[in-house]
């Protein structure tokens, strides 16, 4: 019987503060707590094709991504929600109405559309997301565009209660910190992920560990008892955790696996 240990990344595994650093001693905490015999997933919001390598390199046995929509083990997908072309347009065009301005991510790229993204550091974004030759769709006519999941940026002239009553057919609302939001698609979560991955090991939410710090990592938090969350957490995933540890630079990672006598 082995225990499966699901982490977050952004203000989990790495800062967020935009240095993205990700500290040498979580790294060995991590490689202990897999040599011990447990298994470690990521667990994120991120679509699989935005996992940075310096993250991969750790060794995963397998990764959560899309907000619970794409489940992989190893080099095999146990899973893709993936939702049809055409909704994926007419989603983008109501955007265009409502003045919200998505970043739209499928598992291998992303997509934005470039009539409709005037959001502070465009620029930065756009070249983080196009780094490293991922691809980039920017026009909704193109026969590629198309996504899992999105985040969606907000300012005074968007109109978020129409945008709310359309997209809830087709998408869970999370509200981040900031003047944007993340949609992930109906039925999945970070906590359905696990569930996949619990239903091919064949084991119980008591085997699970969760790693987490926003509110899109709430229904992994309340999915396990063993759950925990980083000191600087969304005041949310402080109350869903059972566990507080420090923050990634102060040797959370590490203090948290301790705890739970993991290593």
């Amino acid at each position: 019987m082995s225990n499966l240990l699901f982490f977050d990344i952004d203000g989990t595994l790495i800062t967020n503060d935009g240095r993205k650093y990700f500290p040498e001693d979580a790294k060995k905490a991590l490689a202990e707590a897999r040599e011990a015999g447990n298994l470690i997933f990521i667990n994120t919001g991120r679509p699989f094709v935005n996992v940075d390598d310096f993250i991969r390199e750790v060794g995963f046995d397998g990764y959560v991504c899309g907000i619970g929509s794409y489940v992989r083990l190893g080099d095999r997908v146990l899973f893709h929600q993936e939702m049809d072309q055409g909704t994926c347009r007419e989603i983008a065009l109501k955007c265009r109405e409502y003045k919200m301005r998505g970043l739209y991510e499928y598992a291998d790229y992303t997509c934005y559309d470039e009539e409709n993204f005037d959001i502070p550091d465009t620029q930065k974004l756009l070249a983080y997301f196009g780094s490293k030759d991922r691809k980039l769709v920017s026009r909704i006519e193109n026969p590629e565009f198309r996504f899992d999941k999105f985040t969606a940026w907000y300012s005074e002239d968007s109109n978020l209660d129409a945008f709310w009553d359309y997209i809830r057919e087709y998408f869970n609302y999370i509200e981040r910190e900031g003047d944007f939001c993340e949609l992930g698609p109906k039925g999945c979560s970070k906590a359905t992920g696990i569930q996949k991955l619990l239903d091919y090991f064949g084991e119980s939410p008591e085997n699970v560990y969760v790693f987490g710090d926003g509110n899109n990592d709430l229904d992994m938090l309340n999915f396990t008892a063993n759950s925990i969350c980083m000191e600087k957490g969304s005041e949310e995933a402080r109350s869903a955790a059972n566990f507080i540890t420090s923050d990634v630079e102060e040797g959370g990672i590490r203090k948290a696996l301790e705890h739970f006598h993991l290593l």
